[in-house]
């Protein structure tokens, strides 16, 4: 097995402002496994908040050369048991797992002949629409992000921020669509439940993470108290974390790059789906070369936020589309994704 890595800087086109920070500048890491002639891309977007950044990218990376060994299935198997080799130097390290993992699914989608959808049981025609981020920013600019999301039916709005009610209720009028929340953390107890009744009120479909993981009680009392729909995403990390968790929300957001790419995320659906819980697909800040591979699972999910292409300046790869805010899948085989020239 012969591994390639390459890092690319991406940027979008509009600084990124949530209730963590603002950023424009993002390091994101293509990486290419190839086996007996068949080549399988992914890519980690390593992200502070969980542990990771390039350094720790580059790092791992070093580290597992020597591991990579083997048939690429029995491969992919053991780098999500933290009891082999491979498995333990990445315990730590979900966006580099995550790039691997989906590298193997796309080598096996391109010796099957298949796309990944396929593989994991998926009808591309079943795939939902997917929301677009418009991210707290000087009115006169949200204006501008509500203008050029035209052709999305349905818009996420970052909140958590002073001022965040009036730049919704700016979106809301501007735009007549239906809307999402995310607040990623940036509310206590008291205040998400003031804030949830008020965005039911505005007719808001759901709100994303309203306080902290940390105050488990705390979630499950606004479980029982929101007329809002809350879906976890910081709480809910990896596959464990969805029975652990799914009494302090209605649902789960599952991202590739922090449970460690697409076996862990079908480990996470089917448990979720066993609870009663729904489920949503996201993304970090990543080419179409990420969020492709999420794509794919997207006909298992109620919910997709797979945007953060289409947030970029400029992106280096071509794969999933969008067509009138649904997401329409590439049908090569592996995960269909080419490299813009």
């Amino acid at each position: 097995m012969t591994l390639d890595v390459e890092p690319i800087r991406i940027e979008t086109a509009h600084p990124f402002q949530i209730a963590r920070g603002t950023r424009r500048t993002y390091e994101v890491f293509v990486v290419s496994l190839t086996h007996e002639g068949v080549t399988g891309w992914g890519e980690a977007a390593p992200q502070a908040y969980y542990g990771e950044d390039p350094m720790t990218v580059r790092g791992a990376v070093n580290a597992i050369g020597r591991l990579l060994s083997g048939e690429p299935e029995a491969l992919r198997l053991a780098l999500h048991d933290p009891g082999t080799p491979l498995g333990s130097a990445l315990a730590r390290h979900a966006s580099v797992r995550a790039a691997l993992d989906m590298a193997l699914w796309d080598m096996r989608g391109k010796r099957e002949g298949r796309p990944c959808c396929e593989l994991f049981g998926g009808n591309p025609a079943q795939t939902p629409l997917t929301s677009y981020t418009i991210g707290f920013d000087r009115p006169e600019v949200v204006d501008r992000k509500v203008d050029a999301a035209g052709p999305y039916r349905i818009l996420k709005v970052k909140v958590g921020l002073p001022g965040d009610l009036e730049i919704l209720d700016r979106v809301l009028a501007r735009s007549g669509k239906k809307v999402r929340v995310d607040a990623n953390e940036g509310w206590d107890l008291e205040m998400a439940l003031d804030r949830t009744r008020e965005l039911h009120q505005r007719g808001v479909e759901f709100c994303e993470q309203p306080i902290p993981h940390a105050d488990e009680e705390g979630l499950r009392e606004l479980k029982r108290l929101s007329p809002l729909t809350i879906i976890l995403d910081e709480s809910v990390v990896g596959p464990d974390d969805v029975a652990a968790r799914a009494d302090q929300g209605h649902g789960i957001n599952i991202k590739l790059m922090k449970c460690g790419g697409i076996t862990p995320a079908l480990r996470m659906i089917e448990t979720a789906r066993r609870l009663g819980l729904r489920v949503m697909l996201g993304c970090m800040i990543e080419t179409s070369l990420g969020v492709t591979a999420a794509a794919h699972l997207s006909p298992l999910a109620d919910y997709a936020d797979l945007d953060g292409n289409l947030l970029l300046a400029e992106d280096p790869f071509a794969g999933v589309g969008v067509v009138e805010g649904k997401l329409v899948l590439p049908m090569g085989p592996g995960l269909g994704v080419a490299r813009r020239t």
